[in-house]
Order: structure tokens, then C-alpha cells, then sequence
């Protein structure tokens, strides 16, 4: 029996243009109405999925920043934070790659050095041979332009996240190898949602965990719990539930562990034709 929906939000519930269908709200509205618990599970931060969210829809639970903040019926139940020495040793390091990158608080726009700003700039100029998603560099394009906030110091505040990010993959790669071996003297996750990206976040936290917590809040069993994301981050939430399901515009490497794949992608409506089965009359 079907208690909880948890569902990612890029590439899985939002469409291409960042949007939900109307068949989509109106399925998962049923779904509430019928007792099962609708949670959110994204690398967003609390202030970015209100910013797409459309009122009609209404969540029970939601999981930010990769699992660094859970919120239950509108009320916050955990939130961790990024250590500051650590934010600042990696904007120093990440500086000297000339990678892109954006430090997102707790409350308030995400922000990035103004001495960095052409680092950033460039990161976001893409070639057209470019394996960036398109919706991965619409992003970066937007944030670029007018989503960040460009600071000269250091803003003291509750830090969920710091997100890297570079058009060349041997360039992530590189960094990825790097925030391993700094995992010896620092105690972080690290999380990936494409091959051109990682974020930081405070240690042992995913949206898993962050999951685990809202079931354990409305007393569900994860075996009751439907679970559909599309890329590499998903992966500890998918393992938790009892149905998980890869859209099929998922990365290779979720597809590989979760063999249970839907039969249209997001920009098909892909959610709402594979939730349709589950559907309780």
C-alpha cells in the first residue's frame, strides 16, 4: 500500500521550462486527498522551490539543499550548515581552477565574490560542442545574470551549500578528486546531479537521510514509499524506498542500479503517466 510519494524536482516533477502540468498538480492533489504523504527531494534550497512551486500544490514534506534542510508541515524540523572555514578555503581553491561556483544561505539569495565574477562569466560561455544539459545551462545563465548576488567580503550567515560547476568535465573531475582528499581533514558530503557539477554540503547528509526523517515524522515505513528522481543525487533516496523509478531521461548510472525505468521523460509528462498506476480509486 502506497503512504508517501517523494519526488526530485529538475528533471523529474519540473518540466523543462521549470514548470508543473496541470494533469500532474491535479494527480498528485488526488494522492493527498487519499492520505498518501507528498514529500519534495532537491538539491534546491527552501527559498528556490517556493520560487517554482504553484500554490495548488501543496506538500507535506520538504527536503532541501540535498537533505541540509527538512521542513514538515511548514515547519522546520533540521537544518545543518556548511562550516565557514570551509566555504572559504573552497571559494580560495576553486578560484585558482577558474571554476564556477555559488554559496547558498539558509535565507536570502545565493552569492558569489565580485572579484570572480568573470570567472563565473566565462564558465557560462558555452561552445556549441557543449555536453552541458540544456536546462543545466539555462541555469547557470540565469543565475550569472541576475540571480546572484555579488558580495566584496564575506557574508556572515547559515550556509547549506556551496555548488560548483564547469563546462569541461575533466575540469569537475578534477575537483571532485580534490574535495575527496579534503574529506580527510574536513568532515562534508559531496553530491552530484550531472557530469559537469558537485555540491558541498555538511557531512553525512543526502535526501535520503532527509527523507528518512519526514517518514519517520508521519510514522511511515519506507517500504510504503514511492520514490522518482533522474540523476546521481537521487541515488540514496531511491535506495530507501520500496518503488523507486528513474525518469527516462536519467543519467546511465541511476539506470543502471534502479531498473525500474518510466516510459516517457519530463519534458513528456513522464511523472504523471508512470504515477497514474498507482493511483487509488
Amino acid at each position: 500500500m502506497i503512504k508517501a510519494i517523494a519526488l526530485d524536482m529538475d528533471g523529474t516533477l519540473l518540466d523543462p521550462h521549470h514548470e508543473i502540468g496541470e494533469e500532474l498538480i491535479h494527480l498528485l492533489t488526488s494522492f493527498r486527498e487519499k492520505g498518501v504523504r507528498l514529500f519534495l527531494a532537491t538539491g534546491r534550497t527552501l527559498k528556490e522551490v517556493n520560487d517554482v512551486l504553484p500554490d495548488a500544490l501543496v506538500p507535506d514534506g520538504i527536503v532541501g539543499g540535498n537533505g541540509m534542510v527538512i521542513e514538515a508541515n511548514n515547519q522546520l524540523l533540521t537544518e545543518h550548515e556548511v562550516e565557514a572555514d570551509l566555504v572559504n578555503l573552497l571559494a580560495d581553491k576553486c578560484r585558482n581552477l577558474g571554476l564556477y561556483y555559488e554559496i547558498h544561505p539558509s535565507e536570502g539569495t545565493r552569492f558569489a565574490y565580485e572579484k570572480d565574477k568573470e570567472i563565473l562569466r566565462e564558465e557560462v560561455d558555452f561552445p556549441e560542442d557543449t555536453t552541458v544539459e540544456e536546462h543545466e545551462a539555462k541555469s547557470r545563465k540565469e543565475a550569472v545574470k541576475s540571480k546572484i548576488q555579488w558580495i566584496h567580503t564575506y557574508q556572515e550567515a547559515k550556509i547549506l551549500k556551496i555548488y560548483f560547476f564547469s563546462k569541461s568535465q575533466d575540469k569537475i573531475k578534477q575537483w571532485k578528486k580534490h574535495l575527496e582528499e579534503l574529506k580527510q581533514d574536513y568532515q562534508f558530503s559531496t553530491s552530484s546531479s550531472s557530469q559537469h557539477n558537485v555540491e558541498v554540503m555538511a557531512g553525512g547528509v543526502n535526501k535520503g537521510t532527509g527523507v528518512q526523517q519526514l517518514l519517520d515524522y508521519y510514522e511511515i515505513d519506507s517500504e510504503h514509499l514511492i520514490a522518482v528522481g533522474d540523476a546521481n543525487n537521487d541515488l540514496p533516496l531511491l535506495r530507501l524506498a520500496g518503488i523507486p523509478a528513474v525518469m527516462k531521461n536519467g543519467s546511465d548510472e541511476v539506470k543502471e542500479e534502479i531498473n525500474n525505468i518510466t516510459d516517457y521523460s519530463n519534458e513528456e509528462n513522464g511523472l504523471y503517466h508512470f504515477l497514474t498506476q498507482y493511483k487509488q480509486d
